[in-house]
């Protein structure tokens, strides 16, 4: 039942984050409806509404999600990433502060992504939805593989992930992280591991974009490495025949 594959995953006393991506403005953020099904789930099992934190990097971004920082519903609460910082954490290429959330607030992440096409990392999906963690995303500009994989890897994120829903009800497949949806598969991905989960998206939003006569993201120019390179952190499994 779906109430024993939650209590697998949570427990009652647990605190639990969740990260929504709200950055493609109104038109292009995960749903308020993902995360009130999240909510529904978790108190289905014993999770108090008090102890449930959606996160995101500002205000806009998050009242985009449908979750207002002022005003958040379900009786959860709402946090901002600079509200309040965990200590700074040097990972690899990271040199950051991350919200507080992470570092100390919750036990358990529940990722909540929308499936996007990215103009500069190829894909935009679980992994890069923490740079609504960090404390200054433009310092991870540049060196996109080492810097997703290195922050994927840090263990207060890949440690907390316990489960990874992306909203593909209304998605891109060019022109992201903005823009109107144009591409509507009505489904949600489920996966525990950062990785596979990226590493499949990229395969459904490749093959997207060939029905549409659109150049492979490599052709473009944005492969997205950092998949690979996350696996190679031991964060998890890229190998699709494997997952």
């Amino acid at each position: 039942s779906a109430e024993k594959a939650w209590r697998s995953l949570f427990s009652s006393d647990e605190k639990v984050g969740l990260k929504p991506n709200g950055l493609g403005g109104i038109e292009l953020s995960t749903s308020q409806a993902l995360s009130a099904y999240v909510v529904d789930r978790l108190t289905g099992i014993g999770v108090k509404r008090g102890n449930i934190i959606a996160w995101e990097q500002n205000a806009g971004f998050i009242a985009n999600c449908g979750i207002p920082a002022d005003e958040p519903p379900w009786g959860i609460q709402a946090a901002l990433t600079t509200d309040a910082f965990g200590p700074r954490v040097t990972h690899g290429t990271v040199d950051q502060r991350l919200t507080s959330v992470v570092t100390d607030r919750v036990d358990a992440i529940v990722n909540l992504p929308i499936f996007k096409d990215h103009e500069m990392t190829g894909v935009t999906l679980s992994i890069k939805n923490h740079y609504g963690t960090v404390g200054s995303a433009s310092a991870l500009h540049g060196n996109f593989r080492d810097n997703l994989a290195d922050l994927a890897s840090i263990p207060a994120i890949k440690d907390k992930t316990r489960l990874i829903l992306c909203d593909m009800t209304h998605c891109v497949v060019d022109g992201g992280p903005m823009g109107s949806p144009h591409f509507f598969p009505g489904a949600i991905m489920v996966a525990n591991d950062m990785v596979a989960h990226d590493a499949l998206g990229t395969t459904i939003l490749e093959e997207e974009r060939r029905e549409r006569n659109m150049p492979s993201l490599a052709e473009t120019g944005k492969p997205p490495t950092f998949i690979e390179a996350a696996q190679e952190r031991g964060v998890g499994v890229a190998d699709l025949a494997k997952i």
